[in-house]
């Protein structure tokens, strides 16, 4: 038996595992969708993964190595998360500050046949997906890239941190140029609240996305008409829960700061749900009217709550700048959503 890891010098450590790079392989969108899934279970719900590193990016030479970016919502979030991937056995590589990375994969006798990296960080913290974007739609620059690489990799084989620092900035330049291209395409609904809502509202808001991200939601950004404006689908188990509009522009400014639309699924789960009379009537304040805009054949009659009102549009109820009432009862509404979505699981 080899000499444990733990035991050996970083000289050691880049003797027996070399940068060693190989042609693209298909399997490797695989490789990753296999052990997100393996994420999924052992992490709390709310946290976000990303495919990425070289191979992420189509049709270039890399390391056979799977990078994974998790982003978890607030500090909280992060030290369960290190703790529960410590505990699932995977070997934590390095932690400064709110970054904490591990691998799996590793051993004594050299690479396992699958080998991945995690990069555990806050919510927001995440230059790759621009970067991999950027490098799937510009092939020529991808291609550029991988020349970079190949001649860099016997030069530092044995040198893994040098072999990064030549890297950095070629992968900075294009960074910051996809960051202004793709302005804001993976903000989070938090960082955008902590930057642009004033301090007295925020703190309400947050605790709303932190009270969905514990429920184990996803977002979603929206493209098609919602493309310019920072839109997200919440979605559980692939059904829509709630959408939501932050900071809207141009013709949707009439929803700034804050708009949320509960789901138009078609489900009757909102006809008689189990709320009190308070709650009912804001319901029916917020029933969202069909104002003809063009976008859905027009409205219905739907029955809110045990009250049946007209031309009511695909989503159900509308609630523009909510505040401490209407939030408190979003959460209801989002429990009693994701009751129905598991109901139909059965």
């Amino acid at each position: 038996m080899g000499k444990p890891l733990s035991e050996m010098t970083l000289e050691e450590l880049w003797e027996l595992f070399p940068i060693f790079l190989t042609e693209h392989k298909d399997c490797w969108a695989e490789w990753y969708e296999d052990e997100a899934r393996t994420l999924r279970s052992i992490l709390s719900p709310g946290l976000e993964l990303h495919h990425i590193g070289s191979t992420a990016i189509n049709g270039i030479w890399a390391k056979p190595i799977i990078d994974i970016l998790i982003e978890a919502p607030d500090m909280a979030a992060l030290s369960k998360a290190d703790k529960a991937l410590k505990a699932a056995g995977y070997i934590c590589m390095s932690q400064v500050g709110d970054r904490v990375d591990f691998n799996k994969g590793y051993t004594p006798e050299g690479f396992a046949e699958q080998v991945f990296h995690l990069h555990l960080r806050l919510l927001g913290d995440h230059d790759e997906p621009y970067f991999r974007d950027y490098l799937n739609e510009h092939q020529d620059l991808a291609k550029e890239y991988e020349r970079l690489k190949l001649g860099l990799w016997k030069q530092y084989e044995h040198d893994r941190d040098e072999y990064t620092r030549q890297k950095t900035d070629f992968v900075r330049e294009h960074t910051a140029r996809a960051k202004e291209e793709y302005r804001g395409r993976y903000i989070s609904p938090e960082t955008l609240v902590r930057e642009t809502f004033p301090a007295d509202s925020s703190e309400n808001v947050l605790e709303f996305l932190s009270f969905l991200r514990g429920k184990g939601v996803a977002f979603k950004r929206s493209g098609g008409y919602w493309a310019g404006q920072y839109y997200w689908e919440i979605s559980y188990l692939e059904e829509p829960v709630f959408y939501m509009l932050v900071n809207g522009t141009g013709d949707e400014a009439s929803f700034a700061p804050l708009t949320v639309w509960t789901d138009d699924s078609g489900s009757n789960w909102l006809e008689n749900p189990p709320l009190g009379p308070r709650e009912k009537e804001l319901c029916w304040a917020h029933a969202d009217i069909c104002e003809r805009c063009g976008s859905c054949p027009g409205g219905t009659a739907k029955i809110i709550c045990g009250r049946e009102l007209e031309s009511v549009c695909r989503t159900t109820l509308r609630f523009v700048n909510p505040g401490r009432d209407e939030l408190a009862l979003l959460q209801k509404l989002a429990e009693l959503r994701l009751t129905d979505i598991k109901s139909k699981r059965r």
